[in-house]
C-alpha cells in the first residue's frame, strides 16, 4: 500500500479514537467551569452545615414545644454535649455535672426530663452500661438509704482492693472508704466505722472490732467490750487458768491490737488491766512482780 493512503488511513483512526474519548468525557464527566465547580461544592458545604444548624435547635437558645418529647433529639444533644465536654469514653460521664448541662443549652432538658439530675439523663442515654452510681460527683439523692445499694458498693469496694476473703477486711481502713467515693456512706450511715460497715455487710461473722486499725468511737468505755477483747488476748497467748495472767506484759497488747486500750484505760499499768478483766479476783502484785523476772 503506498505510503500516503497510509498516513491517511492512520489519521482516520487517530481521528475517529480522538472523538469517541471527547464523547465519553462528556457523557461521564460533564464539563463545568472552575468557579462554577466551587460554587456548586461550597455551596453543598453550606446545605450540610445548615442542616446540622437546624437539627441542632437548642443552640437557638429555646427549642419548639416537644421537641425534646422525641428520643432522637434527646440522643443527638448528649451525643453532641460529649463532644463538646471532650469525651471520649463512657467513663468520661462520670465527670459530668449540672453546670456541663446549663452552661450547654441543656438546663430545660435536664430540668424537665431528667429531675435536674445529670446521672439520670446518662442513665437514658446509655441503658445498657453498668454505671457506678458512687462514682459520679454525687450519688443521686437517698442513693445510700437503700441497703441493697450500701451491699453492692461494699462488694465492689472489695473487688476494687483486691481482698479475697473476709479476713481481708481487717486491712481496710476509712482512708480506702474515702479514696474509693465511699467517704459519705462510711460517715453518714456506718458512724464512720469500718467496723459496723461490715457488721451489716457480712453479719454471719463474728467481727473482732480490735482487729481494725481503729476501734468504734467509745467502744472502750464500755466494760463488756474491754473484757471481751481479755479473753479473746488470753486464748491468743495460751492462757488457761488465772495464774497464767501474771505473764502477761505490755508487748502483748501491742501484738494483739490492744495498745490504744492499754494506753487509754489501763494508763499502761498490767495490774490495771488484770483488775479489770477480773474484778473479784485477788491479784497479787508481788506475783506479777515476780513474773517478769
Amino acid at each position: 500500500m503506498p505510503k500516503k493512503e497510509t498516513l491517511k488511513n492512520d489519521l482516520s483512526l487517530l481521528y475517529l479514537l480522538l472523538s469517541l474519548l471527547f464523547m465519553v468525557k462528556v457523557l461521564v464527566f460533564p464539563t463545568c467551569p472552575p468557579d462554577l465547580m466551587r460554587i456548586r461544592m461550597n455551596s453543598r458545604k453550606n446545605d450540610s452545615s445548615a442542616k446540622t444548624k437546624s437539627a441542632q435547635l437548642w443552640l437557638n437558645g429555646r427549642v419548639p414545644n416537644g421537641f425534646w418529647d422525641r428520643v432522637s433529639n434527646k440522643k443527638a444533644y448528649m451525643r453532641w454535649l460529649g463532644v463538646q465536654l471532650g469525651f471520649r469514653r463512657k467513663e468520661d460521664w462520670y465527670q459530668i455535672t449540672k453546670q456541663d448541662f446549663h452552661s450547654n443549652f441543656g438546663g430545660g432538658l435536664l430540668a424537665n426530663f431528667y429531675e435536674d439530675s445529670p446521672q439520670q439523663a446518662v442513665f437514658d442515654h446509655f441503658p445498657n452500661y453498668d454505671f457506678k452510681r458512687w462514682l459520679f460527683r454525687s450519688a443521686p439523692q437517698g442513693y445510700w438509704q437503700d441497703k441493697k445499694n450500701r451491699i453492692e458498693y461494699m462488694d465492689w469496694l472489695g473487688v476494687k482492693l483486691g481482698l479475697n476473703s473476709l479476713d481481708d477486711w481487717y486491712q481496710v481502713s476509712r482512708s480506702h472508704f474515702h479514696t474509693n467515693r465511699g467517704g459519705g456512706l462510711l460517715a453518714n450511715y456506718y458512724g464512720d466505722s469500718v467496723f459496723r460497715a461490715l457488721a451489716e455487710y457480712a453479719p454471719r461473722k463474728k467481727w473482732q472490732p480490735w482487729s481494725f486499725h481503729t476501734v468504734p468511737q467509745g467502744f472502750w468505755q464500755d466494760v463488756d467490750n474491754r473484757r471481751a477483747y481479755l479473753r479473746w488476748l488470753g486464748k491468743q497467748l495460751g492462757f488457761t487458768k488465772l495464774s497464767d495472767w501474771y505473764k502477761l506484759n505490755r508487748q502483748h497488747f501491742s501484738d494483739h491490737h490492744g495498745e490504744s486500750i492499754f494506753i487509754s484505760y489501763y494508763n499502761g499499768s498490767i495490774f490495771n488491766a488484770l483488775q479489770d478483766y477480773r474484778p473479784n479476783h485477788n491479784w497479787s502484785r508481788e506475783k506479777l512482780r515476780q513474773a517478769r523476772r
